[in-house]
């Protein structure tokens, strides 16, 4: 790697904005959350009687959302009655039981939330980056059904990665819920100082890997903007990624210092102190070169692309759809309202199509949620419900770079046509 082109990163003023902005303060960032932790602060959230003064909100909006999901799932007609929003809104949790880590045939189920008085139970397996195990989701409701013979039970899997429940009897529901959840929390004025500062911690953390929480990230332009200008030096960084985890850092620095005896040699050590204190922006950094195909078409296409670059996929999305938001109110905390995320799975893509209505104006609400259900129409064939913030349009997996490609340029034109119209539909009075 010439020292010239070292030089130039280092002297890059987005670099050093993207390197002093990711320092890191917030405890919750520092003690990045494993699958266990999160469980335990999920555990947290939906228990009424813990300080956090939500009540119980959390379990509301999850069986709301529950709902919404349910007809990804095959469920006994209590269940779905139960889960009706006309009676979730209704209904009084504030003496459940609520408790993590549940031994059961020999595994943890990550939550359950008990309702003793009721005779119903909510249990909850928490999938943060890992796979099902086999049968595993079968054998917690074989256990739970044995332990709790009379009670009525609902099986919720919830997912960052999206994934298929492989027992039908549990609904499948994505961190996106989660993330909505904890931002709206944060966003009520009754909620404490104190309690909205540590919500939104563990947001920003969980969404880096939600698929869903997609919004206007200065941070993610400058991912962007860094690595379409330092395709070489990220792909470096990119070598030192993976070759060198934690405990292999030193004995590359070593080597490096050994042999440190050029010029060139002497800048590639200096970019290696740069890699070893955040490590994790450029892997993000990496991530985003992978996309960049996708970047170069569809700016080619939009004028307006805005895109919003995670740790595991990027959404796309239009500036003229900001018209949507109600902008008095989020500020700049919004989500897109409508888009195309794209994730790579190995070698292939997944790209979804969706519309976002939590932060849209109300007044716009019914002609985007049109808008949705005719999109949907021939390829999700569930209805959109009045309550539902989040809708997948379309979803395609599997697919191979150039079909990805051209599939995420065509869905983003349908987008675009739909939602042009819905900007112009008067709103009912």
């Amino acid at each position: 790697m010439s020292e010239s082109l070292i030089n130039a990163f280092f002297a890059d003023q987005n670099v050093q904005r993207l390197f002093a902005a990711t320092a890191t303060w917030e405890p919750l960032q520092i003690c990045f959350p494993k699958e266990i932790n999160v469980s335990r602060f999920l555990a947290w959230v939906l228990d009424p009687s813990q300080g956090h003064g939500l009540g119980d909100t959390a379990i509301r909006s999850l069986l709301t959302r529950a709902w919404q999901k349910s007809d990804e799932a095959e469920l006994p007609l209590a269940v779905k009655r139960f889960l009706s929003p006309s009676n979730i809104q209704t209904e009084a949790f504030s003496a459940v039981l609520v408790t993590a880590e549940v031994s059961l045939k020999g595994r943890s189920l990550d939550l359950l939330v008990v309702d003793p008085n009721s005779r119903r139970y909510i249990a909850i397996e928490n999938k943060f980056g890992a796979s099902q195990s086999a049968a595993q989701l079968k054998d917690y409701r074989k256990g739970l059904e044995k332990l709790l013979p009379e009670f009525m039970g609902v099986h919720i899997l919830l997912d960052s990665n999206d994934a298929e429940p492989d027992d039908t009897a549990w609904i499948p529901i994505g961190y996106d819920w989660l993330s909505e959840f904890l931002l709206e929390a944060e966003q009520r004025e009754s909620t404490a100082i104190h309690v909205s500062q540590a919500l939104g911690q563990f947001r920003r953390v969980i969404q880096e890997e939600d698929e869903e929480a997609t919004g206007s990230s200065p941070h993610g332009r400058l991912i962007t903007e860094v690595a379409r200008s330092y395709p070489d030096v990220i792909s470096l960084m990119g070598d030192w990624i993976r070759k060198t985890g934690k405990s292999e850092r030193l004995h590359a620095f070593a080597e490096l210092q050994a042999n440190a005896t050029t010029l060139d040699a002497k800048a590639t050590l200096r970019l290696f102190h740069m890699y070893w204190r955040r490590p994790d922006v450029w892997e993000q950094c990496l991530r985003q070169i992978r996309f960049s195909p996708f970047v170069a078409l569809l700016r080619r296409e939009f004028q307006d692309l805005l895109l919003d670059p995670k740790r595991v996929q990027t959404t796309f999305s239009l500036g003229r759809w900001k018209s949507f938001i109600d902008l008095e109110q989020f500020g700049d905390g919004w989500f897109f309202p409508a888009g195309v995320t794209v994730r790579q799975t190995g070698e292939t893509f997944r790209v979804t199509t969706y519309v976002h209505l939590a932060h849209v104006l109300a007044d716009r609400r019914d002609a985007m949620r049109q808008a949705a259900t005719s999109l949907r129409h021939g390829n999700i064939n569930r209805r959109v419900g009045e309550e539902q913030s989040w809708v997948a349009v379309r979803k395609r997996s599997d697919l191979p770079l150039k079909q990805a490609l051209d599939f995420s340029v065509e869905q983003l034109h349908q987008l675009q046509s739909a939602l042009d119209v819905a900007r112009h539909v008067v709103p009912a009075t």
